[in-house]
């Protein structure tokens, strides 16, 4: 099975009534960049949680 994919190289295919659509260029899913984004920070804010 292989690991999730982080969406790390993404591409803007599409802007609709002011939502930007992203697809990653490495699973080729295709998300909205404000969740992509959201995702994104949050993950950042966990790697920095000291343990």
């Amino acid at each position: 099975m292989q690991p999730p994919c982080s969406h790390q190289r993404t591409e803007l295919i599409a802007r609709r009534d002011g939502v930007d659509y992203v697809e990653c260029l490495d699973c080729r899913q295709i998300f909205e960049a404000e969740d992509l984004e959201s995702a994104t920070a949050e993950k950042s804010a966990e790697e920095e949680e000291p343990a």
